[in-house]
């Protein structure tokens, strides 16, 4: 080749669950003008890659999008890529799933574009050494990364150019590596200066790749004005046409005609970014103020470039609500992989395969820019998923209706119970003082203990220093400096120090001041959810119970019996409260319960008390014995029930979040307390009992 080569490329996708309005304007803004412009230019040729879930929508909402794709897919100006269907976090699968989405992907472009993906697209560009020989095993040739990878691997990215071989256990790989400076140049550059980076390419390398988000070409703040309005992407696509040393083409012709630029061993990596947000608050920012200090050397830029950051799998343990999630899914996936194994034919079991691998797509089990798991919809999306797998297992007779088991499910070193009935699966933590952090209702596909709790973020910093700013005009890439879609977001920074778990305790003081439903603990004598209890769990004809307690303490002098009954569509608990012996017992007992449903303030999602407040709404009540929450739109209530009567508190758990379009305040789920006052004679105990009850509208 006697030109540069310029492997250009976009990545679309939408995560699972995202809401339809979303999808539209993305399709709108970005996908099809996009296409629309490409097939006017039949001569610029590049690589597209689709999620499964994007093309199954593009199929059934927008026929001409999905058509334009197929049209210039037909006639070779495109090149079309693999991947995982639902666009999982690959390297942390198990191999058969793998595959899997791979497959199915690669079958999807076959029977729809009648063509046969050759090179792949790894989801979030999560490398790690393994998985050379699995994507060759799917039938993958060659794969992008971005650069960094290489640089961490000891290359000098001004040098590198085509595309490198890598290899595992004998199964070779091709990578391509993608220009960091190409992906901050386009489209947010002038086509001037992108050219003039591309000129200096020339005599260097073969071959140059920048693939990146579909979305920032529409999408991205300002984008869709700046690319197709101003006419950036016409300029750019008549520059390419018109630069006698530059050939747009695609990945698969550079392999054909460019042999390797040499051998090259990656390590574990993502990009940039994504290691800083895997990250804790504090060495995030201790990361960052690290590379402030070593820009300032001669070679600073370079230097800077070599920190790594975090490692992807961190945010299983950042946030331990996503590693829930994700254990539950490897479980899920070692059952339906043995049962089909015994029944490969059975369509109950390849629906509920179909739905595990929904419930693995990446975005979810991850925060930075993009909102990830800080947002509900996204994590109900694979929670949903999840559950409808799970169900799968029940309906092809491969799983007990009701069954339960007491293990450690996600790897913390901690014993978990593990519960299912006809309606519910429940996930119990003797060793958080019988909190319950999972409470999926197979009706609805709901988990109604999805609420995440409330952390400090390193970004936070930036929310309190811009409080009061507004948001700014014009194109701009996400790694720009945010601003807060409202004023005050400074204010709901503050944090849990515990789970947002159901069933926890605490013993309160006898004075008359009311207790924050949303975070009461900082006032209390002591918190039961932070210890280990006594565990048994006792399994009847139609219910499973599992009995905790705990003995009198000198910084807590409380005996507890505390038996959660998980029956049908119900889960119940009983406590029974004893002082120490020839002691009194006064003050008050509140126990917490987190609860979410589809949204916080809308007006057909509410308490059925007597002004309807919503479910986002903050509130007390004394004196009562009942509470519905009630989700009109997913057609959902929990009915939670008490007795003795005590005082009703609720407020909003509200977590500050980043994403594209700045900082904003989400809505987590609902915090209730319920607050019994105690007087207990010594040798006497106290009994009390609630339960919520899951049903359909």
């Amino acid at each position: 080749m006697d030109r540069l080569a310029f492997c250009f490329g976009v990545h679309n996708h939408q995560p699972i669950g995202n809401f339809d309005h979303v999808m539209v304007e993305a399709t709108e803004r970005a996908y099809r003008p996009f296409l629309e412009r490409l097939e006017q230019r039949p001569e610029v040729r590049l690589s597209v890659h689709c999620t499964g879930s994007l093309l199954e929508w593009l199929r059934e909402r927008s026929p001409r999008t999905f058509d334009l794709l197929g049209t210039v897919a037909a006639r070779g100006q495109v090149e079309l890529l693999t991947g995982g269907f639902y666009e999982p976090i690959l390297a942390v699968l198990p191999d058969h799933d793998k595959i899997g989405q791979i497959e199915r992907l690669t079958t999807f472009l076959k029977s729809h574009f009648g063509v046969r993906p050759r090179g792949m697209w790894l989801a979030e560009r999560v490398w790690e050494p393994q998985l050379p020989r699995v994507l060759s095993e799917a039938g993958v040739e060659y794969v992008l990364v971005d650069d960094r990878h290489f640089a961490l691997a000891g290359l000098d990215v001004d040098t590198l150019g085509g595309y490198y071989m890598t290899d595992e256990q004998g199964q070779s790989l091709r990578v391509f590596p993608i220009n960091q400076r190409l992906r901050y140049l386009i489209p947010f550059a002038g086509v001037d200066e992108t050219f003039e980076y591309l000129s200096a390419w020339r005599g260097r390398a073969t071959a140059i790749t920048m693939v990146d988000d579909g979305e920032k070409f529409g999408v991205w703040p300002g984008t869709h004005a700046h690319v197709y309005a101003e006419g950036w992407l016409d300029r750019f696509f008549d520059r390419i046409l018109s630069t006698p040393w530059l050939d747009a083409t695609t990945l698969a012709d550079v392999v054909e005609r460019v042999p390797a630029s040499g051998r090259v061993y990656l390590p574990t990596a993502s990009y940039g970014e994504m290691g800083e947000w895997a990250l804790s608050a504090d060495a995030a920012r201790a990361l960052d103020a690290a590379k402030i200090e070593i820009s300032r050397l001669a070679d600073g830029e370079r230097l800077v470039g070599l920190l790594r950051g975090g490692f992807w799998r961190s945010f299983l343990v950042k946030y331990p609500e996503v590693g829930d999630t994700y254990w539950k899914m490897l479980r899920l996936s070692r059952a339906i992989h043995g049962a089909l194994a015994r029944r490969p034919d059975d369509a109950r079991l390849i629906s509920g395969q179909v739905a595990l691998w929904r419930g693995q797509a990446n975005d979810a089990y991850w925060h930075g820019v993009f909102g990830g798991c800080y947002l509900p919809h996204l994590r109900r999306a694979v929670k949903t998923s999840l559950l409808e797998a799970e169900h799968s297992l029940v309906e092809a007779g491969a799983a007990a209706e009701t069954a339960w088991t007491r293990e450690d499910g996600n790897g913390d070193g901690r014993v978990e119970v593990y519960v299912r009935t006809r309606a519910l699966a429940v996930t119990l933590e003797p060793e958080a003082g019988g909190m319950v952090t999972e409470l999926g209702y197979f009706p609805a596909r709901l988990d109604v203990a999805d609420v995440l709790a409330r952390r400090s973020e390193a970004y936070h910093d930036k929310v309190r220093a811009r409080a009061g700013l507004g948001a700014s005009d014009g194109a701009r890439t996400i790694h720009d400096a945010a601003t807060p879609k409202e004023a005050g977001l400074d204010a709901l920074l503050a944090y849990d120090a515990i789970r947002r778990g159901s069933l926890t305790e605490g013993l309160f003081a006898e004075a008359q001041t009311a207790l924050d439903p949303v975070a009461p603990w900082a006032a209390a004598r002591g918190v039961i959810g932070v210890e280990r209890l006594e565990c048994a769990v006792e399994d009847d004809a139609d219910a499973v119970s599992i009995v905790l307690s705990r003995a009198p303490t000198p910084d807590l002098p409380l005996a507890m019996d505390k038996r959660v009954t998980i029956r049908d569509a119900t889960l119940a608990v009983r406590y029974r409260l004893r002082p120490p012996r020839g002691q009194r017992l006064t003050g008050r007992w509140a126990v917490q319960w987190n609860l979410a449903l589809t949204a916080g303030h809308a007006p057909d999602r509410y308490l059925d008390l007597a002004a309807r407040p919503t479910l986002g709404s903050s509130g007390r009540a004394t004196d009562l014995s009942a509470v519905t929450l009630v989700d009109e739109w997913a057609a959902v209530e929990a009915r939670l029930r008490w007795s003795p009567a005590a005082e009703l508190a609720w407020g909003p758990v509200e977590t500050v979040s980043l994403s594209e379009g700045g900082f904003e305040r989400i809505y987590q789920g609902t915090a209730l307390l319920l607050v019994w006052r105690l007087d207990v004679d010594p040798d006497a105990a106290a009994t009390l009992e609630a339960a919520v009850t899951l049903a359909r509208r």
